[in-house]
């Protein structure tokens, strides 16, 4: 690893200031309209970012519902055992609170970013 570093920080010094400052050109078009082709490109910056909360909080609300699975499967394999039934119903009640505050915030991002889009259009 060692012998490698001084060409690592070479690239790092040549490539990432110029990624940071927009001007690495990859000679792909389909990068360059990248934004247009996902519907961003004429997209205000709340509405971008509300499409991202959405995503983000719509993936969490996924890993939610599969913990309460899992925990409902620990629950099913736990044979009567009581230490096993603890931690499945600690699990899914963990995950059941973690839902809720999941739809309480999307509920709550969605309301914000339909008002900034109102006030600026």
């Amino acid at each position: 690893m060692k012998k490698y570093l001084p060409l690592v920080l070479l690239i790092a010094l040549v490539l990432f200031p110029s990624v940071a400052l927009g001007q690495l050109n990859l000679g792909n078009a389909y990068l360059n309209n990248f934004g247009i082709g996902a519907g961003y490109g004429g997209a205000s910056l709340t509405d971008v970012v509300g499409r991202i909360i959405k995503i983000v909080l719509s993936l969490l609300g996924l890993v939610a519902v599969v913990l309460i699975v899992v925990g409902g499967f620990q629950w099913m394999a736990s044979g009567g055992n009581e230490e096993k039934i603890k931690g499945a119903k600690k699990l899914m009640s963990a995950a059941l609170v973690g839902l809720i505050i999941i739809i309480l915030a999307y509920a709550v991002a969605t309301f914000i970013v339909s008002n900034l889009t109102n006030v600026t259009n």
